[in-house]
């Protein structure tokens, strides 16, 4: 299982903590000159935005743009909005992220490095911390021994036990990246002790989205690292 959290105090909703730059204006072109014909005014260039996911059915995630990027993300992500889950900042992007949120279920994740990234803190937070983690795990964990065991070994957990706070986001760095299988690895702080701690966390790309593979013995990750500094991660967080 995940060492998400050492639980603490439950921020039940999730709320704003910071939110994405405003979109620049668009300026329009001024009005010809009486000695110019209007085609020949040129109007200025609008400011780059990112491509937005096609429309889909309802119920289904859109698709993702053909122009979104595959690179990956050697800085932190732009249109970023943090929420709070259960104490917990969650990050989410109009371009990558999550398109669909269905009570404790956020999905539709585009299928770049950058919705795989997000997908797996936000999957990985909700997995744990959600009051209907039964359905995030039925419907976001890949089907396996491993959601198995980690189904039972949830049913005995209380999240709401006090031990001295949760996990933030800190940083990451990818493992490796393909359109199919991402592996991240997501380097947590815990405030009371000010510890960091990594995770290296697999989205498998099935069905339309980013879903999380968890070990055979239900955890989440192969093993847990301690580490001193964030030096070799790219630092991202919201709190």
């Amino acid at each position: 299982m995940m060492v998400l959290l050492r639980p603490g105090r439950e921020d039940t909703a999730d709320r704003p903590v910071r939110h994405a730059s405003p979109r620049p204006a668009v300026l329009t072109a001024p009005p010809p000159s009486p000695s110019a014909p209007a085609w020949a005014v040129t109007p200025p260039a609008a400011p780059s935005v990112p491509p937005t996911p096609a429309a889909a059915a309802p119920g289904h995630c859109p698709a993702t743009p053909a122009t979104a990027s595959q690179d990956l993300p050697a800085q932190p992500p732009a249109d970023i909005t943090w929420t709070v889950f259960h104490g917990v900042a969650e990050p989410a992007s109009r371009e990558h992220g999550p398109h669909r949120k269905e009570a404790d279920v956020h999905r539709c994740f585009s299928r770049t490095p950058t919705g795989a990234l997000i997908a797996a803190w936000q999957i990985a937070t909700r997995f744990v911390l959600a009051d209907g983690w039964r359905r995030v795990v039925d419907e976001q964990v890949m089907p396996g021994p491993g959601r198995d065991a980690y189904a039972e070994q949830r049913r005995q957990v209380n999240t709401g036990e006090d031990t001295g706070g949760k996990g933030q986001l800190a940083a990451y760095a990818f493992a490796s990246y393909t359109p199919d299988v991402a592996t991240v690895q997501l380097v947590s702080r815990f405030a009371a002790t000010g510890h960091l701690q990594v995770n290296t966390v697999t989205v498998v790309w099935s069905g339309g989205d980013w879903r999380l593979r968890l070990q055979p013995d239900g955890s989440i990750s192969p093993s847990l690292q301690a580490v001193t500094s964030l030096a070799g991660f790219v630092p991202w967080g919201g709190v």
